[in-house]
């Protein structure tokens, strides 16, 4: 076993992910000005890594970006200090919307109608070469970063590549990867062209630690794992044995950041749209739903299952507001744009079938709103959260930080988060409109005790970790792999 000088929790760090903490963009002035990212791995990350000695290592994706990319930037108010990858947008395309995007996630989230897609042909080889010269590029960059021997944090299913290409660079760089998406079983990922499917489990084995949001998805990798050569696989102890080396495959639930949140819904303007959320529900039981407008997230069964309660309990029509508050995701890729179609126009055929002049069944708003959301955790009767499968799906834990209407959670069993807030849930199977349908019913007429006493146990819950708490066992897991000499 390697020993290194010093332990990783005394290390610096260098994250790698696709999206970075922050986009820079020319204000009025000429100015560079940092606006913060969005997506969730940001919002995971952006607390956790607030100290001097960090640096975050992202894609360029606006013209500031790749001003700053050569040289890389502090951050104005915080300790840490932002790089960026300059990918040529032609490659970009083939790397983030073909192949990551595209593929795996759809891969590793069981979407596909596998009698109908997915096909791979020509431009899925055009697609690959792109991911891997986004990934090596990746490389080269935290190449770089070596100098100060930090650990690398490399981040989800856009850089599965990214650990091995780094190791062939630098042999004993302390290395992550961790997924913050299921992982897609044996026989599902072998849907995959044998190439692409054997570089990523090999890409990922790179890595001294590979870290999963839950026990089911590392013991899924190391399946696959197992059919590579010259690749020794312990499920029982989660490690596999690779070029001489002992990778440890290992769960890091992440957590919810909350006083981010709780201070969001704090602001003036989240008093205001409180207000706004108010004038929606009206004298109404209030439903939410708060998610990216993606086929994973399950939307469409979401609102059929709302359909089936009004025809099953014909009391609850103009008794009840769905608000969806859906934020644009991926509309370069096609599927998502149809997705996103089918669930508007589904939300119109329910509204116009079942609403009246002062009743409109489902208030749906397309928008990158944080604050808006924040606003409407707060005043929720009941909120859906129903992937067909999550790593883990921070909305769940986001909601019951703030809301102060003794809210209910109805909660799909394949949502990584269900392992932390299950038996204060209403469980659902997220294929089953039925029973969906029914836990919505049993989620708005539950009784006042059990509601305060869910609720009270949901926010126990979510608040039981930190995204410190979860950055530390990541460190302390790379040092029992490579542990710091005496």
């Amino acid at each position: 076993m390697v020993t290194t000088p010093h332990s990783a929790m005394e290390s610096s760090l260098v994250v790698a992910s696709n999206r970075g903490p922050v986009r820079f963009e020319r204000g009025e002035d000429g100015k560079l000005v940092a606006h913060r990212g969005s997506g969730g791995l940001v919002t995971v990350l952006g607390g956790v890594l607030e100290r001097d000695d960090a640096t975050w290592v992202a894609a360029a994706v606006t013209e500031g970006d790749r001003e700053v990319a050569p040289r890389g930037r502090k951050l104005e108010g915080a300790a840490q200090r932002v790089r960026y990858v300059d990918i040529p947008e032609e490659r970009y395309d083939g790397y983030y919307n073909g192949i990551a995007n595209g593929i795996l996630w759809f891969a590793h989230h069981y979407l596909w109608d596998i009698a109908r897609t997915p096909t791979f042909d020509e431009r899925t080889e055009h697609d690959w070469a792109d991911y891997v010269e986004a990934n090596r590029a990746f490389a080269r960059a935290l190449s770089v970063e070596a100098k100060h021997d930090p650990i690398f944090l490399i981040q989800d299913y856009h850089l599965t590549l990214v650990p091995q290409l780094l190791r062939e660079m630098v042999p004993d760089a302390r290395i992550l990867h961790f997924s913050h998406t299921p992982f897609a079983g044996r026989t599902y990922l072998r849907t995959l062209p044998v190439d692409m499917r054997q570089s990523i489990l090999r890409g990922m084995l790179g890595a001294d630690v590979v870290g999963f949001q839950g026990r089911q998805w590392g013991e899924n990798f190391l399946l696959s794992a197992r059919e590579l050569e010259d690749v020794h696989v312990d499920i029982r102890a989660h490690r596999a044995d690779v070029d001489g080396r002992q990778v440890q495959i290992r769960s890091f639930p992440v957590a919810v950041g909350a006083q981010e949140i709780q201070e969001a819904a704090a602001t003036d303007r989240a008093k205001r749209l409180r207000s706004q959320v108010e004038k929606i529900r009206g004298d109404r039981k209030l439903l939410l739903r708060v998610d990216r407008l993606e086929p994973s997230k399950n939307i469409l069964r979401g609102f059929l299952a709302f359909e089936l309660l009004l025809q099953k309990h014909r009391e609850w029509r103009g008794d009840v507001v769905f608000l969806a508050l859906l934020s644009p995701s991926r509309e370069e890729v096609p599927a998502y744009r149809d997705y996103g179609a089918d669930c508007r126009a589904t939300a119109d055929r329910i509204n116009a079938t079942y609403g009246k002049e002062d009743w409109t069944p489902i208030v749906l708003k397309v928008q990158e709103d944080f604050t808006f959301a924040v606003a409407a955790y707060d005043r929720y009767d009941a909120m859906l959260v129903n992937p067909v499968h999550d790593g883990m799906n921070l909305v769940a834990m986001e909601g019951p930080v703030v809301n102060t209407s003794g809210g209910a959670l109805i909660l799909s069993r394949n949502a990584g988060a269900f392992g932390r807030l299950g038996r204060h849930s209403l469980a659902i199977n997220p294929f089953d409109l039925s029973e969906t349908a029914e836990a919505i019913n049993e989620a708005l007429l539950m009784p006042e005790e059990d509601r305060t006493r869910r609720a009270r146990g949901l926010q126990r819950s979510a608040l039981a970790h930190t995204p410190a708490t979860w950055l530390a066992s990541q460190l302390r897991a790379i040092d029992e792999v490579r542990p710091p000499s005496p």
